[in-house]
């Protein structure tokens, strides 16, 4: 804790503060700080610096967090800053349901006073953490369940952060959002100990945070989770749910949505209530249900949904209310509510009628039909006297109209519900058909109930009626009407007084209004009236035809037409009437005035009067005469008849210019025309009328005509005949049972014509004629007869190109499957499956005319016409000259047959399957994974249809996949090659979906199969094929992780081997790139997922992973590598480039996993593994492998060192052969390699390794090899640094000696390969001289043989070396090295010159100084000093000018040490170079000679000095020649030969005997006094020299010396007085002009000197 407070919490002056900081204890701002506190910059410093340091790798994620945490908020920036971006990097990875965490962060946050610790001392108690720390915890502790589980700390840090001073409003709202946090994640034990606390928590902040609206919002919606989680603190105390609807009124409508939402919580809280604290809700319900606050209306029906069962009435009243209500998303509500169990598709029929137990689960509950109307009568009788009614025009209601129309509706459904249906809630339609099924429920009320009591069905007639005065709306005129038509005998007589109320209805602007009073007038004027009233009533509206307003002539219309077809029905023969001719008369009179309207401009009274005629002739025959084609029947008059009726309504539907919905009246009509009469004279006349509209594209159209088509069939048998409100059609008898039918007629021509027929219009619209005529008269004896017909003829049109006809064909597949026997069934079921399975169908054959394609889809011809039918394709083959292109579009059009086959196929099962199952059962092998892929296909009708039939199919989609996976994946497999594109793309993304969410053990062979043929696919030519591969490729991924699982014990085991094997041969190797990305990322979780399990699997995965490397990598990298090798640049940038390449490496997924491995690998797979690894190091791919493998070895020695042993001989050896490669990383690598190996190799191997490397070196003239013998010598140094020292006398010399190859390569740059030398030998020798004197021998050796090498630069290596043995030894290097060395050297001289020579002349030099003595004692072990010189002054006398110089310099200076007299042969040879050469032509090299020439005089000069002798003679002889030599340049010359010839100067007077005394100035004085004058004034020129200092200082000292010595003999007199008169002046020039202090100081001595003398 101290440590974290140390990182964040210390603020500015925390040393002097005496409270601790937030964080601290007293004790703890002591340890921290110590005595000497830091300064606030300071300080900040060390926080940034400890933040830097934790967050480096060396702790664990949860060590950090909290010091993080508490960082984040300090008051410096840059600590704070620091502290986020590190908290932001750990956010990701961090587990937050660690108990030790959290159990941190709430000590931080709570400190040790709120914890209540016992035995704490004051000193050690640690303060709370402050507001911004807290700040920065509480989001760590909402991301934890830790945290929410953590009690009692959970609720403190709520309390503290409420209800303390130490908080603020943002805290607090944090609070609030943990509060929201414990809500859904902590456990129940903990939640029910801290419920209490957290509600009261609650409620105290609603009451005092009455400043900030959004945390009392905050705090709503908390009470609400929390009363969701804990019921019981809500139903205790039903205040609460008071006061918040009481706040839905009261608060600012920023809080309203917070109440609304918290209400909304408590409600699932309040089911199952007491009945006493169901009242109260109630109570609550219907006081809010009215109030101005929409808030409060909305919730008032949200719990009146949800609070309360279906079938309670002040419940259902509440939501009735608001059905009314004026906002849209209130009365939207309430009728979702009213109508949220009615099942859509389940509305008809009764339980009565069928007894289905599985039908009365369908059943929903809904209240009692008598009960709920008696409910709502009363409500209504209490409302109408209050200030709660409604007043519409003149007319008072105790209901909103919009809610009145849905108390209506609603009692209807009740009504419904109560006689046993499924009420009915999307038309009227639907109501209307399930009439018949609620007829005896509402007779029965009526005879139960006395006229007296109150009758539930005279309440609803009174509320209808009310309704209908106020609202004049359809729906309540239907609900009146189907009322009276259900208990006709019992209703209609109280309707007979309000005929004229009705009649009203009935001219109505609104059609359907119309039409419903026209029915009911209808009715009541049959069932209450005398024939006579009934003939006036038929007479006045047929006079209202004439009338002029539409309304008025549509409701005659079709008011005559109920009428008269209920007066026909009432008296089903016509001789039954003719008593009547009043009736009959008016009749005979209304049908033909009712048909002129046929012909009407208007559609509405055109659609009215074929309503009206169809309704007369269904109900009765027509009063009309037959009519015959030859005008016979009406005797040749004017006179309609029925055969006039019968062709206009077929000219109606036949034409093609008049309104479908006339057509389709038309259709209908003619139907009816043959339902009323037992033998309809013209009824075969109707069937081909029907039958010849065929051609019509209309699906609707053809839909009415199978209906029609029905009737006409049955004749006056069909149910059509019947009372439509009160008998079911299944219960229908015919009045006239001896009748004829045609149904064979229609059957037969259904099938021999037109399903045949070469028009696909034709064959949809029979198709559906067949469907109706099977639907309608299955259970006919001639429809049995040819029920296998039927089915074989639908199944044939299972093909067809259109999906309707395949809807209509699979509907009538089931319903003949319905009608079929067991044989037969299985018959119909069998050929289904082929169809479905293989796309097979029926031959068809091909005519001319046939259509192979739907028209558009192949284009156009060029005069403009489609392209569609046989002919026309051969045509278009012909006319190109291509005749087999007729071929290729019937191929086409026979692939889209096939799978508009198993399309149509689809649409069939869909229907049969429910019904199938045994059936089905021994097909389901072949369906299932036939259906499964199916559902994946890419054309959305045939996926649509394929899901259809599988959701009819099965029942449990898991169970029956888990059951035929194994089927199911073989036929995928199978699939995903192809030749068809849509079907490997379906088979990918059944894969895909296959896959998902299963256990797959059972298939986990067949995995590897699958993986290898995805792979196929995903280099598909398809995009869309590819995009699934990938899709089905990333799902196999997932899945192939989770089954090499460590935790999945033997099928993880069985799932690794063949997994890791097929990805790794077939995966990694492919030359697809998506595949072998997919293929990488797969192993990689595999081997983190599967631990242990990949230890069979090393040797394989390692090898294959490590060759990866390269084949991965892109080439640019390798281009780049070459390319960066041969720029200026060199190597150097190479080898950056190469780095940053292994640094990827080390992160690349392969790497991670061969690196995970390695804890794995022991003795017997390193048995299978090393020489896999051998061999890939042998014939490694690239760059990356050979690194990888390198780096792989390494990380072998370090994990098993002992078991590697056996193998390190071979290892070494591959390793050291892959030293010569061209790349200096993979150099350096393998060095690496072999420093570690050394450490666990044989000695042995080490042996030959080290003489491997030594002969490597010597014989070798290769940098590379050089190099690399250096590497692997410091990687030695490094890992193996014990091995290297026992081994130090046979590698110590070869350092040694690569010490010293100091070769350049370009001028002013040098090779600095001999770095790693010199760190090895720092690093292993004792010390240079003690370590060359202690491995002597050997260094000698190794340079004698270095010497004696074909490579020159070896040689001069060797020189070096024996350079710095002289140097470093000095006179202690004797016998016999000493003479061994020279002697070498000597033999290394002989022959001819070489670039790095001078090298040897250097060495023997250096020996010859350093071992002066030595060398001047004879010894027969060693060469004679005479020898050598001997050899030297041979060598300088070669032809190379610069090796000649480097001879002469050598020479000299070991003629100075030893002051051998060799003057004459080296004065020839420097005289001779300083003779001028004959020029060069070459003018290019021009400055060069001038530059070698002017180097040559300097090293001439400096040379000839050394070589002056001591001996007298010498001298005598040449002193004369060498003056003159030396004072030739001076003034002649560069200043820096001049500058040399001076010095020269000054040594030649140095050693001259000349001047040693007054006897030899005497006996030279002539020579010495030509000598003076040709010399002094020259130097006096040079000391005017005033640009070259230098020159100027070594003039002034032969100037000096010359005048010490004449004046020590005392002979300043043999210089002339003119001269010394110059020399004068040039000094006193000096002494007063020159610029530098010392040269005047010297100049006035001397001219002091000089001045005595004058």
């Amino acid at each position: 804790m101290g440590a974290a407070a140390t990182a964040g919490t210390l603020s500015e002056g925390a040393g002097t503060q005496k409270t601790p900081p937030p964080g601290l204890s007293e004790n703890g701002v002591k340890r921290v700080l110590g005595e000497n506190p830091p300064g606030v910059d300071e300080l900040e410093k060390m926080k940034c610096a400890i933040l830097s340091v934790i967050s480096c790798g060396v702790f664990s994620e949860h060590q950090i967090t909290g010091h993080l945490v508490m960082a984040s908020a300090d008051g410096r920036h840059s600590v704070s800053t620091l502290a986020d971006l590190k908290l932001k990097q750990l956010m990701g990875g961090e587990d937050w349901n660690k108990p030790a965490l959290i159990s941190q962060l709430f000590s931080l946050f709570l400190g040790t006073g709120a914890a209540k610790v016992q035995n704490v001392k004051p000193e050690n108690k640690v303060v709370p953490a402050s507001v911004q720390q807290r700040l920065k915890i509480f989001p760590c502790l909402m991301k934890s369940r830790e945290a929410a589980s953590q009690f009692p700390g959970c609720i403190q840090v709520v309390f503290d952060s409420l209800f303390t001073t130490n908080s603020n409003a943002r805290l607090k709202m944090m609070a609030v959002q943990f509060v929201h946090h414990l809500c859904l994640s902590s456990s129940d034990s903990v939640f029910t100990a801290s419920s209490s606390l957290l509600w009261s928590a609650m409620l105290r902040l609603i009451g005092e945070a009455k400043e900030d609206p959004k945390l009392r919002g905050l705090a709503y919606v908390a009470l609400g989770k929390i009363g969701k989680r804990k019921p019981s603190l809500v139903t205790k105390d039903l205040s609460i749910v008071q006061n918040l609807f009481d706040s839905l009124s009261e608060e600012n409508a920023e809080i309203r949505s917070a109440v609304q939402e918290t209400l909304a919580l408590l409600a699932g809280s309040l089911v199952d209530l007491d009945q006493v604290k169901m009242k109260q809700i109630e109570a609550l319900i219907m006081q809010n249900v009215e109030k101005v606050e929409p808030q409060a209306r909305l919730m008032a029906v949200r719990y009146a949904s949800l609070v309360f069962p279906m079938d309670h009435f002040p419940s259902r009243y509440v939501l009735l209310l608001a059905c009314g209500d004026s906002k849209e998303e209130i009365y939207t509500e309430a009728s979702k509510a009213l109508k949220s169990l009615l099942l859509k598709g389940n509305n008809q029929g009764s339980l009565q009628d069928n007894g289905d137990p599985k039908r009365a689960k369908l059943l929903p509950i809904m209240p009692s039909f008598v009960e709920m109307i008696a409910y709502i009568h009363d409500k209504a009788t209490e409302r109408i006297k209050g200030p709660q009614r409604f007043v519409v025009a003149n007319n008072t209601l105790a209901f909103n109209p919009a809610a009145y129309v849905e108390i209506l509706l609603y009692l209807r459904m009740c009504m419904a519900h109560s006689a046993g249906v499924i009420p009915a809630i999307d038309s009227i339609v639907e109501m209307q058909e399930q009439a018949p099924a609620i007829a005896p429920y509402v007779r029965r009320l009526l005879a139960e109930t006395g006229p007296e009591g109150r009758n539930p069905v005279s309440i609803y007639l009174d509320i209808t009626r009310q309704l209908l005065n106020a609202l004049h709306g359809p729906p309540a005129m239907y609900c009146l009407l189907e009322m009276v038509a259900m208990a006709t005998e019992k209703l209609t007589p109280e309707f007979v007084k309000q005929s004229s109320w009705i009649k009203g209805f009935m001219f109505s602007s609104q059609e359907e209004m119309r039409k419903y009073a026209a029915e009911l007038f209808a009715l009541v004027t049959v069932y209450c009236n005398t024939p006579k009233h009934i003939a006036e009533v038929i007479q006045e509206l047929t006079t209202s035809l004439r009338n002029q307003v539409l309304e008025v002539q549509h409701g005659s219309l079709i008011c005559l037409g109920y009428l008269i077809g209920k007066v026909l029905s009432t008296h089903r023969k016509a001789t039954e009437i003719s008593g009547n001719e009043e009736i009959t008369g008016k009749i005979s009179v209304a049908i033909p005035q009712i048909a002129e309207f046929l012909d009407s401009p208007h559609l509405v009274l055109s659609i009215g009067a074929c309503f009206a005629l169809g309704e007369i002739g269904r109900s009765g025959g027509l009063i009309l005469p037959d009519g015959s084609e030859d005008g016979a029947g009406s005797g040749g008059s004017t006179v309609l008849s029925k055969l006039d009726l019968v062709k206009k309504f077929i000219g109606k539907l036949q034409s093609t210019k008049d309104n479908i919905k006339l057509r389709e009246k038309a259709a209908i009509c003619l139907g009816y025309l043959c339902v009323g009469e037992p033998e309809f004279v013209h009824r075969r006349l109707v069937i081909d009328g029907l039958l010849n509209s065929a051609a019509a594209k209309q699906f609707e159209l053809h839909c009415t005509i199978g209906d029609a088509l029905v009737c006409a069939a049955l004749g006056s048998k069909s149910p059509s005949g019947r009372d439509l409100w009160t008998c079911p059609e299944d219960g229908y008898q015919s009045p006239y049972p001896g009748a004829s039918d045609d149904v064979a007629t229609v059957l037969n021509l259904l099938l021999e014509n037109y399903l045949k027929s070469q028009n696909p219009h034709i064959r949809q619209a029979a198709s559906i004629w067949l469907t109706s005529i099977v639907k309608k008269c299955g259970d006919c004896l001639v429809v049995q007869t040819q029920i296998m017909n039927i089915q074989s003829a639908l199944v044939s049109l299972l093909g067809e190109n259109d999906e309707l006809t395949q809807d209509i064909v699979s509907k009538g597949l089931g319903i003949v499957y319905e009608k079929c026997n067991a044989e037969q069934k299985q018959e119909l079921v069998g050929e289904l499956v082929e169809t479905l399975t293989t796309g097979k169908r029926k031959k068809l054959e091909v005519t001319g005319d046939t259509k192979v394609f739907q028209e558009g889809s192949l284009g156009k011809t060029p005069d403009g016409q489609s392209m569609s039918t046989y002919k026309e394709l051969c045509s278009i083959a012909n006319d190109l000259n291509q005749p087999d292109l007729i071929y290729k579009f019937m191929h086409l059009a026979n692939h889209n047959a096939t799978w508009n086959a198993k399309k149509g196929a689809a649409f069939g099962f869909s229907t049969i399957a429910s019904q199938a199952g045994e059936q089905l059962a021994p097909h389901l092998d072949k369906i299932i994974p036939k259906l499964y892929r199916y559902q994946f296909d890419p054309n959305p009708r045939i996926q649509s249809a394929m899901t259809s039939i599988w959701n009819a199919l099965v029942t449990d989609s898991q169970k029956m996949v888990s059951k035929y996976i194994k089927e199911i994946l073989d036929d995928l497999v199978k699939n995903l090659v192809s030749n068809q594109w849509r079907i490997r793309e379906s088979s990918c993304l059944a894969i895909n979906d296959l896959l998902r969410g299963r256990s797959l053990d059972d298939i986990v062979s067949d995995l590897p199969a699958l993986w290898q043929t995805c792979f196929r696919v995903r280099d598909d030519i398809k995009e869309s094929v590819r995009n699934a591969a990938d899709v089905a490729l990333k799902t196999l991924s997932r899945v192939s992780v989770k089954l090499c699982d460590v935790t999945s014990g033997k099928s993880g085991e069985q799932a690794t081997g063949v997994l890791l094997s097929c990805l790794l041969q077939h995966g990694l190797t492919s030359q697809v790139q998506e595949v072998r990305a997919i293929s990488l990322a797969t192993v990689t979780k595999i081997c983190s997922g599967a631990g242990v399990l990949v230890k069979p699997h090393i040797p394989l995965l390692a090898v294959a992973l490590l060759e990866s490397v390269t084949t991965l990598e892109s080439q640019v990298f390798n281009y780049l590598s070459h390319f960066t090798a041969s720029d200026s640049s060199g190597s150097e940038t190479q080898e950056k480039l190469d780095n940053v390449r292994i640094s990827a490496y080390k992160t690349s997924p392969m790497i991670q996993v061969v690196t995970g491995c390695v804890q794995y690998i022991d003795g017997p797979v390193l048995d299978e593994l090393a020489p896999r690894l051998i061999e890939l190091l042998r014939g490694g791919l690239g760059f990356g492998t050979k690194v990888c493998c390198a780096n792989f070895v390494v990380s072998i020695v370090k994990q098993c060192p002992q078991d590697i042993v056996p193998f390190t001989g071979k290892f070494l050896a591959v390793m050291v052969n892959g030293l010569g490669d061209r790349n200096v990383t993979v150099r350096k690598s393998y060095a690496t390699a072999i420093g570690h190996l050394v450490k666990v190799s044989r000695d042995s191997s080490i042996e030959k390794l080290t003489e491997k490397l030594r002969n490597w070196y010597l014989e070798k003239d290769d940098d590379t090899v050089r190099e690399s013998c250096g590497l692997t010598i410091l990687a030695m140094n490094r890992h193996s640094h014990d091995i290297l020292k026992s081994y130090a006398t046979a590698i110590l010399p070869l350092v040694f000696l690569g010490m010293h190859d100091k070769t350049e390569t370009e001028p002013g740059v040098t090779k600095a390969v001999d770095s790693c030398w010199e760190e090895v030998w720092l690093e292993v020798a004792p010390g240079t001289e003690t370590a060359v004197r202690l491995y002597l021998t050997e260094i000698v050796d190794l340079a004698r043989l270095a010497l004696a090498s074909q490579s020159w630069r070896m040689k001069a290596q060797a020189a070096l070396t024996m350079r710095t043995v002289a140097d470093k030894l000095g006179t202690s290097l004797g016998p016999p090295h000493l003479g061994v060395l020279i002697s070498a050297l000597l033999e290394g001289l002989v022959g001819r010159t070489w670039d790095g020579k001078d090298s040897l002349l250097k060495a023997l030099a250096t020996v010859c100084i350093a071992c002066k003595e030595l060398l001047s004692c004879s010894n027969d072990a060693q060469p004679s000093m005479s020898e050598i010189i001997a050899v030297c002054i041979k060598e300088c006398r070669k032809e190379n000018i610069k090796y000649k110089m480097e001879a002469i310099r050598c020479t000299s200076s070991i003629i100075e040490a030893h002051c051998i007299d060799r003057f004459k042969e080296m004065s020839e040879i420097l005289y001779s170079m300083l003779k001028p050469k004959e020029k060069d032509d070459d003018e290019s090299s021009g400055a060069v000679s001038q530059n070698l020439r002017l180097e040559v005089e300097e090293c001439v000069f400096d040379c000839i000095v050394k070589c002056w002798p001591i001996n007298e003679e010498t001298q005598s002889n040449e002193q004369i020649q060498l003056s003159l030599v030396l004072t030739r340049p001076l003034g002649n010359s560069t200043w820096k030969v001049e500058l040399c010839a001076i010095r020269a100067l000054v040594k030649f007077i140095g050693r001259l005997h000349a001047f040693r005394d007054l006897s030899t100035v005497n006996s030279n004085f002539a020579f010495i006094t030509t000598f003076l004058e040709d010399l002094i004034p020259r130097l006096c020129t040079s000391l005017g020299n005033p640009k070259y200092s230098a020159l100027r200082s070594e003039a002034l000292a032969a100037i000096e010396i010359i005048i010490n010595r004449l004046k020590d003999c005392n002979r300043l007199d043999v210089i002339g007085a003119a001269t010394l008169s110059q020399l004068q002046t040039s000094l006193g020039n000096m002494k007063e002009n020159d610029t530098q202090a010392e040269l005047q100081g010297r100049a006035q001595m001397i001219l002091a000197v000089v001045g005595q003398k004058l």
